[in-house]
């Protein structure tokens, strides 16, 4: 039995990964329900461990705030004076809970010395020794410490302006506007105060950060200028265009947007190896060691959250310093991401090693990409089967077959669908057995839940329920609805009682088209690993 017992929303998962590692890494017995494996009673285990627990961390996010089951298992622990709440989003705390003091991690780099974890600890060792908490002396750490953070808030952000500006004059050349629309962001997302913001506007004013603006040459996009829109074409034109290619334009637009984005995320990553070397990458002399440093981080850690931005980051830097990275995270980006513009990138980068027909192929996928996104799904079928005969790499060929299966979808032809997510499936599955480095298991997830998915609607239920079972012993993929685990049970295969969409699928649904219904309700899960 663990002593600390940590209550969030499963779609937070990501989220509180860290602060249950910080937390182990401080001496902590903690237990989360990343500990449950396929095949063990959810309900019985986690009701035996919030019981035996000593403390109960609850996790308060725009998630849990509206989770009937954080609710119940945060009202149990203060009914019993366990309660240890902590804040990752600025929400309204539910009512009933309010009078508890939140810790506030809002602005938690993810480290286990960070000064939030000094106090949290202090918390918990007063619950666990059974010593009432000295309200009066906390408080006094929690002003001295939050001061520490504002501090170190402030010096991130210069350090990330900073790069961001030397990495523009380099690489990319955000513009001023761009840089202090990014102050008024992190303003209105409570990462900066108000005198923070005035005073590194001062900054920039004064020109005291070295703000340049960078000439273009003629006719190349202003750097973050949105791509003009295609044109609706007619099947005809589609089949007889020319074959697809990228300007070094185009490719000049795409990268520095992924590099704004990324450096964004990373320069706020929670490991501080990875936001030296996003602050690395805008000096010449450290650049090519960051890059080994980013790509060295990603392999060995296939699951973090931020992997698909390390490698998005190395790719932009890489293919445009001529680093022979470049081009393979470029293909592992490909691979993972919903973005036309790594596609691009990577057209660029075929092209550049004379490698044509995949630079072709990279640029068609591009084009089906955005038709897609655009909702003319003929249009990007069209580019996409165009692409598939030139691209060998498994890892590039299943997005491509699970795009095609989205189409299919979409257009009703579920045995089609069925049948381009089985090929997407199957070759993630590869990629994963020969560069387990680069498999990520929310992308297999979603794969095989969009051909579960497809079997069932297309009737074949029986397959499905096979198919899912054998998913679940491989990947730990969890029933895409409650209405299949019922038809699963009738048909008496046994499937793990899970009912959830994988977070990439989830993804996808919102970004690409209206969300798919659910007939699930809410449920306490065991986590996808």
């Amino acid at each position: 039995m663990a002593d600390i017992f940590l209550s969030y929303a499963s779609e937070d998962r990501d989220r509180v990964r860290p602060l249950a590692e910080a937390l182990i890494q401080r001496g902590f017995n903690v237990w989360w329900d990343r500990a449950l494996s396929a095949g063990q009673d959810y309900a019985a285990i986690i009701e035996r461990e919030l019981r035996a627990a000593k403390a109960v961390i609850v996790v308060w996010t725009r998630g849990s705030a509206a989770s009937t089951f954080v609710r119940d298992e945060a009202g149990r622990a203060r009914d019993e004076g366990r309660l240890v709440p902590v804040l990752l989003d600025r929400v309204d705390i539910p009512l009933g809970f309010g009078a508890f003091q939140a810790e506030d991690f809002t602005r938690w780099n993810g480290g286990a010395n960070a000064p939030q974890m000094q106090l949290l600890e202090e918390v918990l060792r007063a619950k666990l020794t059974g010593r009432d908490v000295d309200g009066s002396a906390i408080e006094r750490r929690r002003r001295n410490l939050g001061a520490r953070i504002r501090l170190v808030s402030l010096l991130t952000v210069i350090a990330l302006v900073i790069g961001i500006a030397a990495g523009g004059r380099y690489l990319f050349a955000p513009p001023e506007a761009d840089v202090r629309a990014q102050l008024l962001q992190l303003l209105a997302e409570g990462k900066l105060t108000p005198e923070q913001a005035i005073e590194l506007a001062g900054l920039l004013e004064s020109d005291s950060l070295g703000m340049q603006q960078v000439s273009l040459e003629p006719g190349q996009p202003a750097p973050g200028a949105a791509m003009s829109e295609p044109s609706r074409t007619t099947m005809d034109e589609i089949t007889t265009a020319a074959p697809a290619s990228v300007s070094e334009a185009e490719f000049d637009s795409a990268a520095r947007q992924t590099y704004r984005e990324a450096f964004l995320a990373l320069a706020q990553h929670p490991e501080a190896r990875v936001r030296l070397a996003v602050a690395q990458m805008a000096q010449p002399d450290a650049r090519e060691a960051a890059v080994q440093t980013m790509w060295q981080y990603a392999q060995n850690n296939p699951d973090d959250p931020l992997t698909d931005e390390i490698y998005l980051l190395c790719g932009a830097v890489g293919e445009r310093t001529d680093n022979p990275l470049g081009q393979r995270a470029l293909e592992i980006s490909a691979s993972l991401s919903q973005d036309p513009d790594v596609w691009q990138m990577l057209s660029r980068s075929y092209r550049r090693m004379n490698r044509a027909s995949e630079a072709q192929a990279a640029a068609l996928v591009s084009e089906g990409v955005e038709a897609q996104t655009a909702g003319r799904s003929e249009e990007a079928q069209t580019r996409l089967e165009q692409a598939l005969p030139n691209l060998t790499a498994p890892a590039l060929r299943a997005p491509v077959e699970s795009r095609l299966g989205e189409i299919a979808e979409q257009r009703g032809e579920w045995d089609v669908a069925s049948t381009r997510f089985a090929q997407a499936f199957e070759l993630r599955e590869q990629t994963a057995a020969q560069q387990p480095a680069i498999a990520s298991e929310a992308v297999i997830q979603a794969d095989a839940q969009q051909l579960v998915r497809a079997l069932d609607r297309a009737g074949r239920t029986q397959e499905a329920c096979n198919t899912l079972r054998e998913a679940q012993a491989e990947h730990d993929v969890a029933t895409p609805d409650q209405a299949l685990l019922e038809r699963c049970r009738q048909l008496r295969v046994q499937v793990q009682p899970r009912v959830e969409l994988a977070p990439r699928l989830r993804e996808q649904r919102t970004m690409q088209r209206a969300p798919i219904q659910q007939t699930a309700p809410e449920q306490r899960t065991a986590p996808t690993p």
